[in-house]
């Protein structure tokens, strides 16, 4: 039986015991009610519902979608070994300890609670450890930004994914919320727990170990042979490379072996606005009131008329725009909420799609652009890990310089008011003017004056592909090999870096049976 359940704000924003008034509501028994789905139907502001899907029936194991290869034989004679811990090196890792792989994961940064004291560093005084920070270390770039699992890939998986996330400490509504966020503040020990599961079945995590290369055959030389890192040489003909889309290094080193790519990405901005603002925008009433009710979403894209297309990405409700270079003397933007997106702002990417191989057939030219544009940031700011900022107001009118009013920039280590037209080319300064105010029709006060823009957002997504068979998900240079995750141009997120994680590691276990 399901039963579709719609509340005032008021009836259920401060109820304790939500499940129990889903139980008197449905008359479904409140030991079997399970919630299928939530979500805020505003479509008729002032009349809001929270709207809930509710059943009496069994939820299926996901493991059993997700661990297709458990109780098979494998090979035992060597170990798959995985490069990163972000979600999909995070995943494959878990799926392959399931099967009793034992696999051995290389991160080159630090474990979490270490990289959490490294990022909160550069936040106060700007000095940024390229081994450790919101890009680098367990977890991945997703552990800093709000912990967002929304994504348009449809996947099997997903149900899998919540269910590990949830025993670890995640909360129970991300697999029902039509917005699910676990919030960083939950994400640093549902991390933990995953390794930790991972080191029970056999795996092994090793933290502060970078991949320098990747060895072949000496008679087979598209066939894999070892890894070797600055401190090991790991023998193996099996490897999940896994390696987040900010591995500079060894992408410029492995251009020819890889056979790599250049795939379009996205250039902008942060935007801010206050929290508030949003939520009467949104929802007509602030969410602040409400326990149950978490502040407001958005999710929009505009075309202008030069062309381009203007569309709002990662969007953190009541969270703050963070530090997010990789490396020295360079500014990148991100944006992060914590459980309770209780901010005073809330921010959003606003970013412009960009295509590399349209000036120039260098694979690695879109990498070199975000860099420059990174390091750019960073002079025109002051070479002091502050980060340039613009209101809408100044952009709007041709101006710069004018200070934050009744919207305040959240980015730390701290902001300089700068002209962003010196940093972005025209053709983006002019998106972003068209396109704000066009998204000002849809959300009112989107293109308030006051609104704060922070540069420069360029990694939302790889700037490179690393080529594998669309079937058996290896390398089509490196037989042996498998690109996954974000970094390899298959993911973008949380969520379908996991699946592509997962996706992996079960062709690379089907690899092994006996």
């Amino acid at each position: 039986m399901i039963k579709e359940l719609s509340f005032t704000p008021d009836e259920i924003g401060n109820e304790e015991d939500i499940v129990g008034l889903l139980s008197l509501r449905s008359h479904i028994d409140k030991n079997v009610l399970r919630i299928q789905r939530s979500y805020i139907d505003a479509r008729r502001k002032p009349d809001v519902k929270i709207c809930y899907r509710v059943t009496d029936e069994i939820r299926p194991d996901p493991s059993t979608t997700a661990l297709i290869h458990k109780g098979k034989v494998f090979k035992s004679d060597i170990r798959p070994v995985i490069v990163g811990f972000g979600p999909a090196g995070m995943f494959a890792g878990l799926v392959l300890a399931e099967y009793g792989l034992n696999p051995i994961i290389i991160e080159k940064g630090k474990d979490v609670d270490s990289r959490t004291r490294d990022v909160d560093a550069y936040k106060k005084d700007g000095v940024i450890d390229p081994s450790s920070n919101i890009q680098f270390g367990e977890g991945g770039a997703g552990t800093f930004s709000d912990g967002k699992l929304n994504t348009s890939v449809s996947s099997e998986y997903k149900a899998y994914i919540d269910s590990v996330f949830i025993r670890h400490g995640a909360p129970d509504d991300i697999s029902y919320d039509s917005h699910p966020h676990v919030g960083t503040d939950n994400l640093v020990n549902v991390v933990k727990g995953i390794r930790e599961q991972i080191i029970g079945l056999g795996g092994e995590v090793r933290f502060e170990e970078e991949l320098k290369s990747i060895d072949l055959q000496p008679y087979r030389r598209d066939s894999l042979k070892s890894v070797t890192t600055d401190k090991n040489c790991y023998v193996t003909d099996k490897l999940i490379l896994a390696v987040g889309n900010s591995s500079r290094v060894f992408i410029k080193d492995n251009v020819n072996l890889l056979g790599i790519t250049s795939k379009p990405f996205s250039i902008g901005v942060r935007i801010e606005h206050l929290r508030h603002d949003i939520d009467m925008a949104m929802y007509g009433f602030d969410t602040a009131r409400y326990r149950n009710i978490t502040a407001a979403n958005y999710k929009h894209a505009v075309d202008t008329s030069n062309g381009n297309k203007l569309y709002t990405f990662c969007m953190c409700p009541g969270g703050e725009v963070v530090p997010s270079a990789s490396f020295e003397n360079a500014i990148c933007t991100n944006g992060m909420s914590y459980r309770s997106r209780d901010g005073v702002n809330s921010n959003s990417a606003l970013l412009i799609p960009y295509d590399p191989s349209r000036f120039s057939e260098d694979p690695l030219y879109g990498m070199l652009y975000q860099d420059m544009l990174e390091m750019n940031a960073y002079k025109i700011a002051g070479s002091n890990s502050y980060a340039p900022f613009m209101t809408f107001g100044d952009l709007l009118k041709g101006r710069y310089g004018s200070l934050p009013s009744s919207v305040l920039p959240t980015y730390k280590p701290g902001v300089k008011a700068c002209d962003l037209r010196e940093l972005l080319p025209s053709y983006m300064t002019d998106t972003l003017t068209e396109g704000i105010a066009l998204m000002g029709r849809k959300i009112k006060g989107f293109d308030s004056e006051s609104a704060v823009m922070t540069a420069v957002e360029t990694r939302s997504s790889s700037p490179v592909r690393i080529p594998r068979d669309k079937e058996s998900l290896e390398s089509v240079y490196v037989k042996g090999l498998y690109p996954a995750g974000e970094g390899a141009g298959y993911a973008g997120g949380i969520m379908s870096s996991a699946i592509d994680g997962i996706k992996c590691a079960n062709r690379l276990a089907q690899s092994m049976l006996l």
